[in-house]
């Protein structure tokens, strides 16, 4: 198992949203319990989304719970009293009918309560729920740019690497007469076989042309194919001893053979 590419899957933080499948989160213990890492990963994130929720947890206001008492002190006192000769609690039915006439007075501030407690039960649960979804977002966002950034990092330290490579060569590039002012770079290793094409100074193309890249040996070209303009440096085909390189403004999608040629750099021997 690649681990860093399973934590990177969002996968961990899935089990600590409660998003996953029982089959699910019985793999992700069983991976927890397996590698040292992954149950790392799963404790910080877990203590993570504890921190965010206890931030984001919602407060009553305050006094309500002696808004609740008083309400019930008020409705209580308001009960209509029984008279003292009622001939009704001598009979044997006395007890009950008192207690079913006090009934609604007493269930009255319960409901109240209930239905209080309630309300403010399901928008914390509901508002917990939203913030754990955006936590676990969170955490997925934060992590995919790292892991870009982390990409393009390594990708500039290779490329570093490699143009000060002693066998790596560069070919400058000059714009002729249609295109003054125009640069661009070819670095090719010959010991790696591998070749960039930077892109320096370089006008858009106009709508529906693109720009074509050529190596040219033995006076024949060869199509590197065409290339939308990148502040990156593009990968492409190795070609082994050539005598010059072209860019040439051609119609969309590129051609067999140049047509219009724009740019051109010797290979000097």
């Amino acid at each position: 198992m690649n681990i860093q590419e399973y934590i990177a899957s969002g996968i961990l933080e899935q089990y600590v949203l409660g998003s996953l499948s029982s089959g699910e989160e019985r793999e992700v213990l069983a991976n927890a319990a397996q590698y040292p890492e992954i149950r790392a990963e799963l404790d910080k994130i877990e203590a993570a989304l504890e921190e965010y929720a206890m931030r984001s947890a919602i407060t009553p206001p305050e006094g309500l719970k002696a808004d609740i008492l008083k309400k019930i002190d008020d409705n209580s006192s308001s009960a209509p009293r029984r008279r003292n000769d009622d001939t009704s609690d001598k009979s044997g039915g006395g007890f009950l009918a008192t207690l079913l006439s006090w009934l609604p007075y007493i269930l009255l501030p319960l409901l109240v309560l209930t239905a209080i407690w309630g309300y403010f039960g399901h928008q914390g649960n509901k508002e917990a729920q939203e913030a754990r979804l955006k936590m676990g977002q969170d955490l997925t966002d934060c992590r995919t740019k790292s892991g870009n950034l982390r990409d393009t990092i390594n990708f500039y330290r290779a490329a570093i690497r490699f143009v000060n490579d002693e066998n790596t060569r560069a070919i400058a590039m000059k714009g002729n007469e249609k295109l003054p002012g125009a640069s661009t770079t070819i670095h090719t290793n010959t010991a790696f076989k591998i070749t960039y094409f930077a892109v320096n100074e370089l006008p858009e193309p106009p709508e529906g042309k693109q720009y074509q890249l050529w190596a040219i040996k033995n006076g024949t070209p060869q199509s590197l194919g065409v290339f939308d303009i990148s502040p990156d440096p593009i990968a492409v085909d190795y070609v082994s001893s050539p005598d010059a390189y072209a860019v040439s403004l051609e119609q969309k999608g590129g051609v067999a053979v140049p047509t219009d040629v724009r740019i051109v750099g010797a290979v000097k021997s």
